[in-house]
């Protein structure tokens, strides 16, 4: 499959990488708005650089492309590389609408292409392997989730910190829950403007999912310390999962039910047999664009198609 990668910047850089060193796929051309961007790619990986993405859609040797340039953009860009008989990854969001990410998936559709929406966790082995020990029933019956997305960014000049951090968090828990939520409830606040635009810096988000499940996200751009946790609390046991070191743990506690002195007071769990489980060192974006690549060979439906994508932005809608 002969790839080109539109948009080669901060996670760009990343697709012309991993592309680069697939056996399923010839990365063939890249295209960035900044000519210095495509010259160094070009000498690096031997491939065309241009600076007009539509030379990559005019070329009928390129059967698809990644799309990784800035969020606000990828609704037209989506919809001229369908229009242009193109299989497209688009980084997420897949676009700033619901509706308009439906429209992309419908046609997606009606042009026979595969279109599939970069939510990379979905390929995460941490998140996998927590998906695969609920699926066992290690944990019993899910009560809620709760994670936590912090550091310092600089706010984007297009969309704030829901739309860029809690995205994923949002895709995780309908993921791990293989739900939908049926409401959702949030408070966000501004703190910074950028281009004269101001955007939510920090958000904290409750989905309420039809089988009685919540899950709360905390998002911020402005906390000094990178923090990507994510807690599954179960019936019988619980899994925490750190997305920076990869570990994840099953913790088995109960309450202590009296306590009798002060020491007692600050421990009041006890602990139990508490496992560290093994987890697969693989790269996630690696993961993704090989099974993007086997969709395309096979003509089978992506494991995030575009009305999925759609279905995450309508959630934050």
């Amino acid at each position: 499959m002969r790839v080109g990668v539109i948009g080669a910047g901060t996670w760009g850089k990343n697709h012309v990488r991993v592309w680069s060193e697939l056996p399923q796929a010839e990365l063939v051309a890249v295209a960035d708005t900044n000519p210095e961007v495509g010259k160094r790619f070009a000498m690096q990986y031997r491939i065309r650089a241009e600076t007009d993405y539509h030379k990559l859609l005019d070329d009928p040797q390129i059967e698809a492309v990644s799309i990784c340039t800035p969020s606000s953009t990828h609704y037209a860009i989506v919809k001229e590389a369908i229009v242009a008989g193109k299989h497209v990854l688009v980084e997420k969001p897949i676009a700033f609408t619901a509706a308009q990410g439906k429209e992309l998936a419908a046609l997606a559709d009606e042009r026979h292409v595969i279109l599939m929406v970069g939510h990379v966790f979905r390929f995460d082995p941490l998140i996998l392997r927590v998906k695969q020990e609920i699926e066992k029933g290690t944990i019993g019956k899910i009560n809620f989730l709760y994670s936590s997305r912090l550091g310092l960014m600089t706010p984007k000049p297009d969309c704030g910190v829901i739309m860029d951090f809690a995205l994923h968090d949002i895709d995780i828990a309908c993921f791990l829950t293989g739900e939908l939520p049926k409401a959702v409830t949030a408070v966000a606040q501004s703190f910074h403007e950028t281009h004269g635009r101001s955007f939510e810096d920090v958000g904290f988000l409750t989905l309420h999912f039809p089988s009685g499940i919540l899950a709360h996200a905390t998002v911020s751009w402005l906390t000094p310390k990178k923090v990507r946790d994510l807690w599954v609390i179960g019936s019988r046991k619980s899994i925490g999962a750190d997305m920076i070191s990869q570990q994840c743990d099953i913790f088995d506690k109960g309450v202590v039910p009296e306590y009798n002195t002060f020491g007692e007071f600050k421990l009041i769990t006890r602990q139990s047999d508490d496992l560290r489980i093994a987890v697969e060192s693989r790269e996630p974006l690696k993961e993704e664009l090989a099974h993007f690549a086997e969709c395309v060979r096979m003509g089978k439906q992506p494991a995030v198609p575009g009305l999925l994508g759609a279905q995450i932005v309508q959630i934050i809608e």
